[in-house]
């Protein structure tokens, strides 16, 4: 875990990567763009294009978070050229701009990687993780 935050951050900011690859898994077609933790919990802004959801779908993407919880462990952490980072999310606007950004104030770059090989969820991110989910009770976040 980086030692910046503490770790009710680390937990939150941790469970804002679950909610991006739930809604990844349920609307592939999404474009992610950032997922803090905040002060009372976590989100994650996307662009659906065309797509609509709503309240009522907020279940739904709950329980593909807690199918996929059970299939994570670690985050791994793999720091990256902004070429690289550009090959990666060279279909989302919103990704080039932040590596855009960080690479020009000479941030380094890093990808944090977790759950199963066959389900992989990678993202753009300076870090500060829960350092197993697999300690994260499914029960812990609610979404509304």
């Amino acid at each position: 875990m980086d030692n910046t935050v503490t770790p009710l951050e680390a937990h939150r900011h941790s469970l804002a990567h679950l909610l991006a690859a739930a809604i990844l898994a349920l609307y592939p077609q999404a474009k992610r763009t950032i997922g803090p933790a905040i002060d009372n919990g976590f989100y994650y802004d996307f662009d659906f294009g065309t797509t609509t959801i709503s309240d009522s779908d907020l279940a739904t993407i709950e329980a593909k978070m807690k199918e996929l919880l059970a299939t994570w462990s670690t985050f791994e952490r793999a720091e990256v050229s902004s070429a690289e980072a550009e090959a990666k999310f060279a279909d989302n606007e919103y990704k080039l701009e932040l590596i855009k950004e960080f690479s020009g104030e000479g941030q380094t770059l890093s990808l944090y990687t977790s759950g199963p090989p066959s389900g992989e969820f990678t993202d753009l991110c300076r870090g500060g993780h829960t350092q197993d989910m697999r300690e994260v009770e499914p029960d812990s976040f609610k979404l509304d």
